[in-house]
């Protein structure tokens, strides 16, 4: 049985048991109904449900194909996912790290390890640990089968300080900044949302370039990784500029291709504060 066969099956499998989970016993269709309703009013009712069915597929395909990254060796997952502008990495090297920012969106697990593929060891990914300890250290061996080091969010300056041989730290910027003092607010999708600001206080704190990681997905199983700098070598931003550059990006990259984010989540469930 060739690899390919392999997902084969796997996307049919999930993508029936997606349709009943999504589709049959309705987990969090409230929530992504409501996310989808609210950041896309211009939308047709029709319109927005075809989003939403196009995104519980795509979802089937990433659960599919993270499954599948625990086998993927490194010569497949380089044709699988093919890196657009892989000469912004040269400037991956210590004392000044690259930042890098992805988003839920596509597939972020192949992101990691195909970003990993290229720099190894020299790759800090932050990560927030998941409750239930085996399917946390399941994640994590995955995510460092390429030598990357994963890292919780929490520890970064601790951990920078005991590695001086970091060339980019690697987060998925669009989290809910729930715990973090530290948030930035905008208008985003038509609503007011919370920003995590870690992009932007690493870059300052590290006096370093901050890269967007954009994913394409060009076909089931086959993505595009491009890197769009969000700030130029010394370039003095007002606190919340980067964080801003990040969100509109974002913006218009989810807008360009809806059904690819993260809707089941409860990105808006924080309120700022009117006091």
């Amino acid at each position: 049985m060739t690899e390919g066969w392999l997902l084969r099956i796997g996307y049919a499998c999930m993508r029936l048991l997606f349709g009943l989970v999504f589709g049959v016993f309705g987990f969090r269709r409230s929530v992504t109904r409501g996310n989808l309703e609210r950041s896309f009013p211009e939308r047709t009712p029709r319109e927005r449900r075809r989003i939403e069915r196009d995104y519980v597929r795509r979802q089937s395909e990433v659960f599919t194909e993270i499954l599948y990254g625990f086998r993927a060796v490194g010569d497949e997952l380089r044709q699988r996912v093919r890196i657009v502008n892989p000469e912004l990495l040269a400037d991956a090297n210590p004392p000044r790290p690259l930042v890098l920012a992805g988003a839920h969106h596509c597939n972020w697990e192949w992101m990691v390890l195909r970003i990993s593929l290229e720099l190894g060891p020299k790759l800090m990914a932050l990560y927030k640990p998941i409750n239930n300890p085996r399917v946390d250290d399941a994640l994590l061996r995955m995510r460092q089968r390429f030598g990357a080091r994963l890292i919780p969010a929490k520890s970064v300056l601790a951990e920078l300080a005991k590695f001086r041989e970091a060339g980019a730290v690697g987060m998925v910027a669009d989290q809910v900044p729930r715990t973090s003092p530290e948030k930035h607010w905008l208008e985003f999708l038509h609503q007011d949302t919370a920003f995590y600001m870690g992009t932007e206080l690493m870059t300052r704190a590290l006096r370093s370039r901050a890269l967007l990681v954009r994913m394409r997905r060009i076909e089931r199983g086959r993505y595009e990784l491009e890197f769009a700098p969000l700030n130029e070598p010394g370039e003095k931003l007002a606190n919340g500029q980067l964080t801003e550059r990040y969100a509109r990006q974002l913006e218009a990259w989810i807008r360009e291709d809806p059904a690819g984010w993260w809707w089941s989540h409860k990105r808006w469930k924080m309120k700022r504060s009117v006091y």
